[in-house]
């Protein structure tokens, strides 16, 4: 199953780069002119082929040199198994090719490519000519830690500004900083390793898992009875509509995990039933994608299980689960109380009809099913009776039997939803496993060591330091998706809060609220743009009534920074 994992996180990768799926900051791409953007499309799509070569080279050279050695249980030849970073690589490969052909078809001209290929040359000959200097080897030998940091950081943000796919900014930085250390020889065939085994973790197999019983219920329309039964939860209210999006996103993402699939689901559906009863549109969307990343702390939460497995198990997945319950619900209860007084005094009423206990029951009984995949999953993690890896696979399998009972779903949904979650993983799989050398290169430059000395410089006050921490998440969160922020600065900072007396638990909970803000800030807040495109309406105008909702969130960041027991009550509670 491992090796399973690994393939479909390297393979599906690879497969993706075709589809343009990888995440990429397209906003220097997005300022510049048109002939500037091509030229930055073509050097982003050369730099992607020159790591497709090089993972290429590493595939080949790991095959040959560990084709003699066998697994232990199956006695399959290792190499073997590593022959998908040569596919992958070749996949690249084949995919930047095409995009360069598509490039010079449309707009680009044969002198663009010459041009970015002579600074591409020129980059490297410049570098080149610098590791000769007696000024790099001074920084080299004397002060290796700080100049690793520099270096590591600036070819990541570089490239990240030049609109190239993360995981391969994160990849090449790892690489450039690596190159400080190790000489040319082992360079390819360590970077490969090192991707190749930064998802070998059996925890890794939750994610897939997790988000094909996501899919699963939403595409078979299982999840559509729990939006029916929080549209009856929140009836009664002042702007009931708006709080039944808020129950629904909380609800919702409990299945999906996914900000963006609670936004795009719940928003299709509340949307037009707002605007058919002339609800402040701007509102709507703003309260939709505010809610929606309430899920990101509601387990089973995908964002929660990688930290878990950053973390070395030092943070476990069910105690992280249990810990985000009552955040996420902070989260949802902040919209809701805006949401409330804004109706109250816009005149907003509360639905005034009756709904009779027949009909309240069978609306409870149609989401009874949807729910209770919940209380399975939670309550045989809690009870012992499988972990929260094996409760995943339970998670499948239970959403696929009612699928099947209730006849909702066919082999051609089947063989989609399949597919579907296949991209998906591929796409997160492969940026855990690019940020896994980085990590491995930051501490082999011992540069969460470096980070903690420069803090504890400014600060060795634990709330100081979390409170600089928070600072620095939100500021991320603003131009980098919670993927890559998470697997990016999870090592740098947990080993600074961890000195300082700061649960794991309680800073995985932080980290993930500050980071859930993000998506819904421009330029790269994913759940904003899908809220708006939904609702139809422009970002400046959802912004407005978004800015309140957003203070009233970071007070609720700041309560559960400063008082840690909001995090960790239930997990105390039942002994985790």
């Amino acid at each position: 199953m491992r090796y399973a994992l690994i393939w479909l996180g390297i393979i599906g990768g690879g497969y993706c780069f075709f589809s343009n799926r990888h995440l990429n900051l397209p906003l220097l791409l997005d300022k510049v002119s048109a002939s500037t953007a091509i030229k930055l499309k073509l050097f982003n799509a050369f730099t992607v082929m020159l790591f497709g070569l090089a993972f290429s080279v590493a595939g080949l050279e790991s095959f040959s040199a560990n084709l003699a050695m066998k697994t232990a249980m199956f006695q399959a030849p290792i190499g073997g198994l590593q022959l998908c970073m040569l596919i992958c690589g070749l996949m690249i490969i084949a995919s930047q090719l095409i995009s360069f052909v598509t490039l010079l078809k449309a707009e680009a001209k044969p002198i663009d490519l010459i041009q970015v290929v002579l600074v591409i040359t020129l980059i490297f000959a410049a570098c080149y000519t610098f590791a000769q200097t007696s000024l790099f080897s001074y920084w080299v030998q004397n002060h290796i830690e700080m100049f690793s940091l520099v270096v590591l950081f600036l070819v990541f943000f570089t490239f990240l500004i030049l609109g190239t796919p993360i995981a391969i900014g994160l990849a090449i930085a790892g690489l450039f900083t690596l190159s400080l250390q190790v000489d040319f020889a082992p360079l390819f065939p360590t970077a490969g390793q090192t991707i190749f085994n930064g998802l070998d973790s059996f925890g890794f197999l939750a994610l897939p898992f997790f988000i094909l019983a996501g899919s699963i219920m939403n595409q078979t329309g299982l999840a559509r009875r729990l939006i029916d039964l929080s549209m009856l939860v929140g009836r009664k209210i002042p702007g009931s509509l708006w709080q039944s999006n808020v129950v629904a996103n909380g609800l919702f993402g409990t299945l999906s995990g996914s900000g963006i699939a609670s936004a795009s689901a719940i928003g299709g559906i509340i949307t037009p039933v707002a605007r058919e009863q002339k609800y402040d549109l701007p509102m709507t969307a703003a309260v939709n994608a505010a809610s929606a990343p309430c899920g990101m702390l509601i387990p089973p939460s995908g964002a929660l299980i990688v930290y878990s497995l950053l973390t070395g198990g030092s943070a476990s997945i069910i105690a992280l689960f249990m810990a985000g319950y009552i955040p996420g619900m902070i989260m949802a209860i902040t919209v809701m109380l805006y949401a409330y007084f804004y109706a109250r005094k816009k005149g907003y009423q509360a639905e005034t009809g009756n709904v009779s206990w027949s009909e309240s029951l069978a609306v409870f009984n149609r989401s009874l099913p949807s729910l209770f995949m919940i209380v399975i999953v939670m309550g045989g993690i809690l009870g012992g009776l499988f972990t929260a890896i094996e409760a995943s696979g339970v998670a499948v399998v239970y959403s696929l039997g009612l699928a099947i009972l209730y006849r909702t779903i066919s082999a051609k949904m089947i063989f989609n939803i399949f597919m579907e979650t296949a991209l998906v993983s591929g796409v997160i799989l492969f940026l855990i496993a690019c940020s896994g050398m980085m990590s491995w290169t930051m501490t082999f430059a011992s540069i969460p060591d470096t980070v903690t000395q420069l803090i504890s410089g400014f600060s060795d006050n634990k709330h100081m330091v979390l409170l600089l921490i928070v600072a620095v998440l939100l500021v991320v969160g603003v131009f980098m998706d919670m993927a890559p922020a998470m697997l990016i600065f999870t090592p740098i900072f947990l080993p600074l809060v961890v000195s300082l007396g700061v649960d794991p638990v309680h800073f995985g909970i932080v980290l993930v609220y500050a980071l859930a803000l993000g998506v819904v800030t421009p330029p790269v807040g994913t759940v904003l743009f899908v809220a708006c495109s939904i609702s139809g309406q422009s970002i400046t105008s959802v912004i407005k009534p978004l800015l309140p909702i957003f203070a009233l969130q970071l007070l609720g960041l700041v309560l559960i920074t400063f008082f840690p027991i909001l995090s960790l009550m239930l997990p105390q509670l039942f002994g985790l």
